[in-house]
């Protein structure tokens, strides 16, 4: 516990030091080096376990949902998940890291596929998605009509989309790899495509503080 408490100090001072770097953004989009990676990895466990557990509460899911979640990194939402004992559960990860890290931590108990968002025919079937979550990937993804789109497609015509985000924390973060991180324009495009909903969650601690949004069908 030390030595992981040590290691967690570590990531958090270095990513202070590089976190509006593009190399640093890319890196939590999807790690590709050994030193970034870390970072980004251990930051992720360090700053995302309350909005992972408030976020999959809000999702509200059933026994008979099927569930798609997009950009499940190391698989922490996916835990909290497979406590609800959904129908299916399906994942996009484009990382081939943290691919392997899921398939061997969570096995047959999901659908894994490394296609990008926004290219899933042939995958998933129109209308069969009945809970789609995001936390934390919003930013990263462009065009995003193209993702908005298919993820309509693929939700039924009562199902929920559920995104997280920490806008306020990536404000300052590369604008190239962080497309949509500001709410109120993010809010904009959502709404040409969805019904929308949000508020913003504070659950006691810098890292804790969110905009839950929700979508659904018009």
């Amino acid at each position: 516990m030390i030595f992981e408490n040590l290691l967690n100090k570590v990531a958090i001072n270095l990513h202070k030091y590089f976190k509006n770097t593009r190399v640093m953004a890319e890196n939590l989009r999807s790690p590709n080096s050994i030193f970034f990676g870390f970072i980004a990895k251990r930051l992720m466990l360090v700053g995302n376990q309350k909005v992972i557990e408030d976020s999959v509460q809000r999702l509200n899911i059933k026994r008979e949902d099927k569930i798609l979640e997009i950009g499940s990194g190391n698989g922490q939402a996916l835990i909290e998940i497979l406590k609800k004992n959904p129908k299916q559960i399906k994942v996009i990860e484009i990382s081939p890291i943290f691919r392997n890290h899921l398939n061997k931590k969570f096995g047959n108990k999901i659908e894994l596929y490394e296609n990008d968002a926004k290219k899933l025919k042939g995958i998933i079937n129109n209308c069969s998605i009945d809970k789609i979550l995001l936390i934390n990937v919003i930013y990263f993804l462009n065009p995003l009509d193209l993702y908005l789109k298919e993820f309509k497609r693929i939700l039924n015509k009562n199902g929920v989309i559920f995104i997280a985000g920490k806008f306020e924390a990536v404000k300052t973060f590369n604008d190239n790899v962080f497309q949509n991180k500001k709410i109120t324009d993010l809010l904009k495009v959502l709404k040409k495509f969805f019904k929308v909903s949000y508020e913003f969650v504070d659950l006691g601690d810098l890292n804790s503080k969110y905009y839950a949004i929700y979508l659904k069908k018009n």
